[in-house]
């Protein structure tokens, strides 16, 4: 077992190469992340004008010296339009451009991210035109007296530019809440680094280091190996030392009613204690890791007139996925071994060991379990997870992690740093238009973009059905068939899709019959792209018996440009702290605070640059810096392009509105605004929670104590006195 694997950090958490550019192209393809395009002045031996760049899907390359990475931005369908010395357009243009710059974790408001910063270092850009757009671009640049490569060193610069003035910056994690306190569940600090595989498996990846508390360790540049398991695109790992130390060690001394010093540092009882759930005394307990489980051994005596006993017992406590993604704790049944020295008078039966220690070790089990419940599962979900946790038991979803969130569904769990292996599941990047399920008797039209059927084919209508001949095209809407399943067909997979086919002939359609508790047969799924240019998810079958045929499908929506408002907040001084119990005693804190906060714009599907302009509580913003009169007082506020920095004073509640304006390069305009409401008196309270009851069934006398009788055989009733 390796102690060290977290590198020193409470929590370790991997993401590979492979599922970082899936979820990069999952948030490319819904506006997040990058621009779609960019227009650059452009200025080169005399000739002026435009560039305008069209971005495909970009990839992330970690085959560099960390913490750096490659950000590969493919273009195509680009065009160079010059309006001196004469008026001339260029294209189409394609190739691409490599960005380099280092991975790093920045601050803001309370919350922490990794991003690739371009307004921080020296970014290294590189922009290589394939062998068409040179041939094209070969005039041009004789007439200017340039060479090709001295053109691309030129573009390079540009886009440079505005990558630092307009971009900024790219999101490899939304940002994560991070607070120094004394819980142990609770994030203090991240560090990032990249692992370059050099292996011929090349299994590079991203690497986190969580640390729970200001005295935690761990040193990011120990991590170096890329420790996720073959076929799993992420794993998380926990430091043995934080789990059995700082997080179940204050939980089982508060559910047996001792004081933390009773227990050393990993989880180890220092003197002898009253036993709970029983009369005995409790000597000894000690819990470790062994194998993929934890371990917890003790020991336990009780004695009386004429006799002593001592128990040893030993339990192991599992942790495992279900079906739904919950971590699952399961115990085995404890190994109870008692040694029993008694006087020939004192009749064993009588003594009742089986209850006396059962009691003891079933409060052990329930302090144990309780621990994990609640620190393990609901403390670190609460703390790292952004969903809520549900029941006793949390569900590690939504491990915020990767450029769009994406959510952290398990898989697998092995106790050696406490180590979870899960696959990841991407939220829906573009929205769903329509949804539907047919079957009909005889030749129907489909018009996918409204989700509707006529009896013949109409204007709009995308996939025609002929019980003769099978299913075929019309107009523009064009398809594919794929040997995906219909689930993993998603918008992103059906984009790659070729999508040049105009027919499915009948004999491609199969038969098909769900026949409950079994299926037989097969059904065909495509992807296809509508007249209006909208994605669909397909699957067709014929039924096995009336060779009827049912379609289903989904229609995604196309995303459209739309301007997105973020907000996050963290408490910039506080006041004089009052504590005190609710009527439903409820433990709260009371005081007043004074916010920051930093508000960020992003436009979706905007060519940039973009030019903006905010408005805070009524008042257009005119400087950089300043202050604008709020309904409790006035507000500072620093601007700096797409961000807005607001600063309340101690005592004050910002309760305004936030508007902003985004023209984008082709002078297309988006407009959105968003309501603040940070109250100047800030109540947090920690509900009263019931603690789960365990309920531990043992047998009355040991197994090794079955043997036993009685020294002397009971009469029936009292001898009768004399005289």
């Amino acid at each position: 077992m390796a102690l060290d694997r977290t590198s020193g950090f409470d929590m370790l958490v991997q993401i590979s190469e492979q599922e970082i550019n899936s979820q990069l192209a999952a948030a490319f393809l819904s506006g997040t992340v990058f621009p779609p395009s960019l227009s650059l002045p452009v200025t080169m031996g005399g000739a002026t004008g435009t560039a305008d760049i069209n971005f495909q899907t970009p990839t992330l390359d970690l085959d560099r010296p960390r913490p750096q990475v490659g950000l590969t931005l493919p273009f195509a369908g680009s065009q160079l339009a010059l309006t001196a010395p004469v008026p001339l357009t260029v294209a189409p243009l394609g190739g691409t451009i490599v960005i380099v710059d280092a991975v790093q974790i920045v601050s803001e408001a309370g919350g922490q991210a990794a991003v690739i910063d371009f307004t921080s270092g020296a970014p290294t850009v590189t922009v290589d035109f394939d062998a068409a757009s040179e041939t094209r671009l070969a005039p041009l640049l004789a007439a200017v007296g340039m060479s090709i490569a001295q053109a691309e060193n030129t573009v390079a610069g540009l886009v440079l530019a505005q990558l630092q003035s307009t971009v900024q910056r790219v999101l490899l994690t939304p940002f994560i809440p991070v607070v120094d306190d004394t819980s142990p569940t609770t994030i203090f600090d991240l560090a990032v680094t990249t692992v370059n595989d050099l292996s011929a498996a090349d299994r590079d990846c991203l690497a986190f280091g969580v640390r729970m508390s200001s005295d935690a360790g761990g040193n990011i540049n120990n991590v170096t190996t890329n420790m996720i398991p073959a076929g799993s695109p992420s794993l998380v790992m926990m430091s043995n030392t934080w789990l059995l130390a700082k997080v179940m060690r204050p939980q089982v001394a508060t559910s047996l009613g001792r004081p933390l010093t009773d227990f050393d540092t990993p989880l180890r009882l220092n003197r002898s204690i009253p036993a709970p759930g029983g009369t005995g005394t409790l000597t000894s307990l000690v819990a470790f890791i062994e194998g993929n489980r934890i371990r917890v051994d003790g020991r336990a005596t009780a004695s009386g007139t004429g006799w002593s006993a001592v128990s040893t017992f030993t339990f192991f406590v599992s942790l495992s996925i279900d079906a739904t993604g919950s971590i699952a704790i399961t115990t085995t049944t404890p190994t109870v071994a008692t040694d029993v020295d008694l006087e020939w008078w004192v009749w064993l039966a009588g003594l009742a060991l089986g209850g006396l220690f059962g009691g003891i070790v079933g409060a052990i089990v329930a302090a144990v379990v309780l621990a994990i419940t609640e620190s393990v599962v609901e403390g670190v979900a609460n703390s790292l997870i952004s969903s809520g946790i549900s029941g006793s038991i949390g569900t590690f979803a939504s491990i915020p992690l990767g450029p769009i969130g994406s959510r952290l569904a398990m898989t697998s769990l092995v106790l050696d740093d406490l180590e979870l292996r899960g696959t990841i599941s991407r939220a829906p990047a573009v929205p769903v238009r329509n949804s539907g399920s047919r079957t009909p008797v005889a030749g129907i039209s489909f018009d996918l973009d409204a989700g509707s059927t006529s009896a013949t084919p109409q204007p709009g209508t995308d996939l025609v059905w002929d019980p003769a001949s099978g299913l075929t095209t019309r107009g523009a809407a064009r398809l594919s068939v794929t040997g995906r399943t219909y689930g993993a067909l998603d918008p992103l997979a059906i984009s790659a899709l070729p999508l040049t086919s105009t027919s499915i002939p009948l004999s491609m359609i199969p038969s098909f019959a769900d026949l409950g508790p079994f299926t037989v047969g097969s059904r065909v799924v495509f992807g296809m792209r509508t007249g209006d240019g909208r994605l669909v998810r397909c699957r067709a079958w014929r039924n096995t018996f009336d060779q009827r045929l049912t379609l289903e499908w989904v229609t995604y929506d196309n995303p459209v440009a739309q301007l997105d408002l973020t907000q996050r907040w963290c408490v910039a001084e506080r006041g004089p702290v009052e504590e005190y119990i609710s009527a439903d005693c409820s433990r709260c804190t009371t005081s007043e605070v004074a916010w920051r906060g930093v508000i960020e714009a992003w436009p979706r599907l905007a060519p940039f640059p973009i030019d903006y302009q905010w408005c805070v509580c009524g008042q257009v913003l005119e400087e950089d810096s300043g202050e604008v009169q709020g309904p409790d007082g006035p507000i500072s506020y620093k601007l700096v392009d797409r961000k807005l920095c607001l600063r309340g004073q101690l005592g004050q509640t910002i309760d305004c509105e936030v508007c902003v304006s985004a023209i984008d390069a082709r002078g297309h305009e988006l407009y959105t605004c968003l309501t603040v409401l940070q109250p100047g008196e800030q109540t947090t309270c920690r509900p009263c929670v019931p603690r789960h009851t365990f309920e531990l069934e043992f047998a009355e006398i040991a197994t090794e104590l079955q043997g036993y009788r009685p020294v002397f055989t009971p009469t029936g009733k009292d001898p009768a006195p004399i005289g």
